[in-house]
């Protein structure tokens, strides 16, 4: 045996599987009971370092315990679990994010209603609303784009979001505001 090799170095080699499975079967996740395990050898380090073999075995399993048990009763951990028994239980909530059938398709006429408003527009405030909105475009790179005047950028946007507004109002059978 080599004599330089630490006592707690031997033990790391020789128990460090067996602590962690001691340590899942308490805290139920991998990674978590290494977290612990690694944690108890580096206090173990700190605050036993002259001791041997013989006194460190048990006071590992000592550390490693009582790390668990406070991973157990820390607030992370208890959010972390609720949040997992939520995801769980996410079939049986009454406000499904989801949307619901109906939704979905008033959701898609209303999107085929806004597409043909949008093809009917006019060229100038077809692009520059797309350019803006959809490909996320500032209005000098729109101006770049199609050689327009950074005013007639907002005009063509702005005309052409209240085209889309209003064309969605009506298709809905929303009264439009007066003065438009």
């Amino acid at each position: 045996m080599d004599i330089s090799i630490s006592p707690l170095t031997l033990l790391f080699r020789s128990q460090y599987r067996q602590l962690v499975r001691f340590c899942r079967i308490r805290v139920r996740d991998q990674a978590d009971a290494e977290d612990i395990v690694q944690a108890a050898f580096l206090n173990a380090r700190r605050a036993y370092p002259d001791k041997g073999i013989e006194e460190l075995r048990p006071l590992l399993f000592t550390l490693v315990r009582n790390g668990a048990l406070d991973f157990l009763r820390s607030a992370d951990h208890r959010r972390r679990q609720a949040s997992v028994e939520i995801g769980e239980a996410a079939h049986l909530i009454a406000c499904d994010r989801s949307p619901t059938p109906e939704q979905q398709l008033m959701d898609a006429d209303r999107l085929k209603a806004a597409q043909k408003i949008i093809d009917g527009m006019a060229l100038h405030r077809r692009d520059a609303l797309l350019l803006h909105r959809i490909e996320g475009l500032t209005y000098a790179e729109i101006e770049k784009r199609l050689s327009m005047s950074r005013t007639g950028v907002i005009v063509a946007i702005a005309e052409a979001v209240a085209e889309l507004a209003e064309g969605l109002a009506r298709a809905e059978g929303r009264r439009i505001p007066p003065g438009r």
